[in-house]
């Protein structure tokens, strides 16, 4: 059953998410340009192809419900990814190449966008199925016993029965205690 969010709780989440998310663009868009350079928009280029990796982990996490409830979702992908990320960046990076009349730089810009998001996107899913492959070996690996109490067993040990499957147990099994003699008495009472 789907968990259902308030507004107050989505709100917020998005609010929050989208907060961190400018921050994160704003600290990094200039040492990206810093170490690129400003004659061509490497830094929105890298963010947008980062966030479309980000956001398809994120969302193939999210739909197999590891990891990521559906406030980190809405924190993450609408929030932070949806202010980390902008379309209105990347059409304005082409358009003052346009302006600047660099049709060639322009052009490849727009299609290393286009292209290099859905690579990236292709990406994050692909790294988002290996995470749940590897999730699902690990869990068909532990031992059933284990995985329903959480704790370790040592070798050897037995996992604890309810009273009735003891006492089953104990009637299918020769008991350990010697029988008495008829006329002696029992000395462990």
């Amino acid at each position: 059953m789907a968990q259902v969010l308030s507004a107050r709780r989505r709100l917020g989440a998005v609010v929050l998410g989208g907060f961190c998310g400018t921050l994160a663009r704003a600290w990094l868009s200039p040492l990206l340009q810093g170490w690129f350079g400003k004659s061509w928009p490497y830094d929105i280029l890298l963010i947008n192809l980062s966030g479309a990796l980000a956001l398809a982990l994120a969302t193939m996490l999210a739909e197999a419900t590891f990891l990521i409830g559906p406030t980190r979702r809405l924190l993450i992908t609408v929030g932070f990814l949806g202010a980390y990320t902008t379309f209105s960046s990347l059409a304005l990076g082409d358009v003052l190449l346009l302006a600047a009349g660099r049709w060639l730089e322009a052009g490849l810009y727009l299609l290393l966008s286009l292209g290099g998001g859905l690579a990236a996107v292709w990406l994050g899913t692909w790294l988002g199925e290996g995470c749940l492959a590897v999730r699902r070996w690990w869990h068909q690996r532990q031992p059933r016993a284990r995985r329903s109490t959480g704790q370790p067993r040592t070798a050897g040990q037995q996992q604890p029965r309810s009273p009735a499957s003891r006492a089953a147990a104990e009637q299918a099994t020769p008991s350990s205690r010697v029988e008495a003699r008829p006329g002696q008495r029992d000395k462990s009472s």
